[in-house]
């Protein structure tokens, strides 16, 4: 068995508020909708008071869903304490959503065991 990784965001600027693009999870292991699950890694906490939202939607759709999809919702709220690895449960659409205001960079990424 092999492990993968999906980046969902490199030197993510926890200074902005403002929503990532919608990341297909339709590659093994990372195949959504299939209660499959992945960790979630940060390389380091979120700055200051900042929030950065994982949201999941569940379109089957090959195209992303608006950003003001109703489908979005939110999987795990990333905090100063928030744990820098914690299991969660794939969506066929994942993003990143910072919104509230920190300091910082923050790198997070998935990985899944094949």
């Amino acid at each position: 068995m092999g492990t993968m990784t999906l980046p969902l965001a490199t030197a993510l600027d926890i200074t902005a508020t403002g929503i990532g693009a919608g990341i297909r999870c339709n590659k093994t292991p990372f195949l959504g909708g299939q209660g499959r699950n992945a960790l979630l890694i940060n390389n380091a906490a979120v700055g200051g008071s900042g929030v950065v939202k994982i949201q999941g939607n569940p379109s089957n759709s090959a195209t992303a869903p608006a950003s003001g999809d109703s489908g979005w919702t939110d999987i795990v709220s990333l905090t100063a304490t928030s744990p820098l690895e914690q299991e969660i449960v794939l969506p066929n659409w994942i993003r990143v959503n910072v919104t509230t205001l920190g300091t910082g960079t923050v790198t997070i990424m998935l990985e899944g065991v094949q």
